[in-house]
């Protein structure tokens, strides 16, 4: 007779426990007691995992602060002088209740399509990064932050393809160029050819790749320093900050890139140049220019990366113990399948 123990955990892990009761050929009975342990899932999750995590962390994400993007996107696409207090004011003092109110749903413009997109180019991102984690890993000899920045600047690069084409479409809506991406990808290829579509991607790869490669060292360092000092893993609420305070840096830094290429985007239709467009943006704000909407664009990108690093790790650590608790039902399915076995070869050898 056998009786199985599952879901015990010692110190290596959950464990099996078997305790059989053998005949032996005295007719003498003894129990012995056998410990399978079946070791814990490893720390990092698969990238398919990873991709379907982010995907839906970055559409959330960016459905939150999509007012504050398209904010930043008409500060930086017609700039009011004074900045983001002048505009505040005649947009919600100047136009009384209604007009506030309607101001304040023009900010929502677009937003399902932003958080598609945004969902689709981070999934894209994320296939990108799982590739570049495994060969940096693989063949250098880097700390956990070097990796993740080396992996994130070419994620960056690789996943611009899918993403330039949508940001393209999006910001024209969020502007007011067109009503819809759909509306904005069809007028832009018929006035510029599909090459429109990829206008300002020079821009845009000169910004994401510090951005991301800034965002996930400065995220990894500060959860490996976090861990360090408190000796435990973070909680959201300190996911939360810590990406908060990656994000908001990595996207101060880059305004200036932002800027260029919110205004080569806005204008998708007449091919802009890069270096005639920071040129324009020179001659009619100054210096001054390029760092048109720094507060919102700082203020959306701190709140995006802290609730997608937060949703993201959620959904990451709810899938790799979704995979562990699959992986350890089938070794011990497998273990108990060995003890039956066992106990058969003794009933014969006993009979």
């Amino acid at each position: 007779m056998s009786q199985f123990l599952v879901g015990h955990r010692g110190r290596r892990g959950p464990s099996l426990t078997v305790r059989q009761q053998r005949r032996g050929f005295a007719s003498t009975t003894a129990s012995t007691l056998q410990n399978v342990t079946v070791p814990d899932a490893p720390p990092l999750s698969k990238p398919a995992s990873d991709v379907i995590a982010g995907a839906t962390a970055r559409a959330a994400s960016q459905a939150t602060i999509h007012p504050l993007d398209t904010l930043k996107v008409r500060m930086q696409a017609k700039p009011v002088a004074g900045g983001l207090r002048e505009l505040a004011y005649k947009k919600l003092v100047q136009r009384g209740p209604k007009g506030a109110a309607k101001a304040m749903r023009s900010l929502y413009r677009g937003v399902l399509g932003a958080a598609s997109g945004a969902g689709i180019a981070i999934g894209a991102y994320f296939a990108f990064y799982g590739v570049a984690t495994r060969l940096v890993s693989r063949h250098t000899n880097l700390n956990r932050s070097g990796v993740a920045f080396v992996s994130g600047a070419a994620a960056a690069a690789g996943s611009s393809v899918v993403k330039v084409p949508l940001a393209v479409c999006i910001r024209s809506v969020q502007a007011k160029v067109y009503p819809n991406p759909f509306c904005a990808a069809h007028s832009i290829c018929r006035a510029a050819g599909p090459r429109g579509l990829f206008t300002g991607y020079v821009p845009t790869l000169l910004e994401d790749v510090p951005d991301m490669a800034f965002k996930f060292a400065a995220y990894e360092s500060l959860r490996s320093l976090h861990a360090r000092i408190v000796g435990r893993k973070a909680t959201p609420q300190e996911d939360f900050l810590c990406g908060a305070a990656a994000g908001a840096f990595a996207a101060a830094a880059t305004t200036p890139l932002d800027v260029v290429k919110t205004a080569m985007m806005c204008t998708a239709a007449q091919r802009p140049s890069m270096l005639l467009t920071a040129q324009t943006v020179l001659r009619n704000g100054g210096v001054g220019a390029f760092f048109a909407g720094v507060g919102p664009r700082a203020a959306s990108n701190g709140i995006n990366s802290a609730v997608f690093f937060t949703i993201f790790e959620c959904f990451r650590g709810i899938m790799a113990r979704q995979a562990a608790a699959r992986k350890n039902t089938a070794i011990a399915g497998r273990a108990v399948d060995d003890v039956v076995l066992d106990v058969h070869e003794v009933s014969r050898s006993a009979a």
